[in-house]
């Protein structure tokens, strides 16, 4: 784990070293608690991007406020905020925003999500967009197709699946698309 990430790294630790299941949950609905005031920091009139998430904050605090409601779902905890943070993420032009977004949208997010919608046409995008990397960080064509490819292959929905079938299959079968991908 990244030395930047001290955040997270001392919220695992904390997590860890709880004496009993008691002490862990508090500790985990202080930090769930923490996370939705970052979230929503300004109240209704805070700047809000587009996709609804909070612009403010910089991309090492979405990453990291996201990373620790990943780990706290991997924990069996509920998370029933922050879709709006992952859907920010996966837009990102960044390669490791790009990642940390699909990550956390495979495991927070279901097909019933009402964010669902949204997110199609963000993994659509990156479907179809054909290209090399546009700059320094940004993801490849290849990566992003992949990223987007495992994602719905974790994301439980008929929705989903019927609305981005037709997309899948074109890659797999496409003259154009790289082994990489197609694997």
């Amino acid at each position: 784990m990244s030395s930047q990430a001290r955040g997270l790294q001392n919220f695992i630790s904390d997590l860890r070293n709880a004496k009993s299941k008691e002490e862990e949950t508090k500790r985990v609905d202080k930090e769930l608690a923490n996370i939705r005031k970052k979230f929503t920091a300004g109240g209704p009139k805070a700047r809000k991007g587009a996709d609804g998430s909070n612009s403010t904050l910089s991309s090492y605090q979405r990453k990291k406020y996201v990373w620790k409601l990943v780990y706290i779902h991997v924990l069996g905890y509920d998370v029933d905020f922050g879709h709006e943070e992952v859907l920010a993420l996966v837009r990102s032009d960044k390669y490791s925003e790009k990642q940390v977004g699909y990550a956390a949208l495979s495991l927070l997010l279901r097909g019933d999500d009402p964010m669902m919608p949204k997110i199609e046409g963000v993994i659509r995008t990156d479907l179809t967009t054909p290209g090399v990397s546009a700059g320094k960080g940004a993801p490849t064509s290849d990566s992003a197709q992949s990223l987007a490819l495992c994602s719905i292959a974790n994301i439980s929905g008929l929705e989903v699946i019927q609305s981005l079938h037709q997309d899948v299959q074109h890659i797999l079968v496409s003259k154009s698309s790289t082994p990489n991908v197609k694997k």
